[in-house]
């Protein structure tokens, strides 16, 4: 087996080649330099990658699938899990962006721990909920805290403390973030 199946980690195969496929870098494997002569050359091989160094990737690959900064994907994970991959909320929320169970099942989530997975879906989640709500962030992110269905009989942000505590800190990230241009 060449060098380029093996020593995969942490990322599955799998995992990797969707990864790259959803950033559009997506390379035949032979014509992959190997692991070897990357690291010879200084060049950190894909595989090696800190999941923190993934998780970025994801999100600046998600956040242009799906037309978002990736100041605001950065705020929603840093918000809703702290960067944890395997977070869980009390109410059941799993992963980087506390997707609940039946929208990690609508979303096609088969891993909600895997953070390509679950940043996948938490974009394409956010990008809709903006969609829905004309672009308005404010609507969007109480939908994606709250629930769409109580934002649409709130007729505007939900009554709720702690939606609209989320909301502010959410966007206070994204301002830094977006600002700083920093990364978690």
């Amino acid at each position: 087996m060449s060098d380029c199946h093996t020593a995969i980690s942490p990322l599955s195969p799998a995992q990797w080649l969707r990864g790259l496929g959803a950033l559009g870098i997506l390379t035949a494997c032979l014509a992959l330099p190997s692991p070897l002569s990357l690291v010879s050359s200084g060049l950190e091989p894909p595989f090696a990658l800190t999941l923190e160094k993934q998780i970025n990737l994801f999100i600046g690959g998600y956040a242009k699938q799906y037309h978002l900064e990736p100041a605001l994907l950065r705020a929603v994970i840093k918000v809703e899990s702290d960067f944890n991959p395997t977070a869980v909320s009390p109410k059941g929320a799993q992963g980087l962006m506390q997707l609940m169970p039946p929208t990690a099942a609508a979303l096609n989530v088969l891993d909600p721990f895997d953070p390509d997975e679950n940043i996948r879906a938490g974009a394409g989640e956010l990008r809709r909920l903006l969609d829905r709500f004309g672009g308005n962030l404010r609507l969007a992110l109480a939908a994606y805290h709250a629930g769409e269905a109580r934002v649409i009989r709130s007729v505007g942000v939900p009554p709720f403390r702690s939606t609209k505590r989320y909301i502010g800190e959410v966007l206070r990230y994204y301002r830094m973030f977006g600002d700083k241009n920093q990364q978690p």
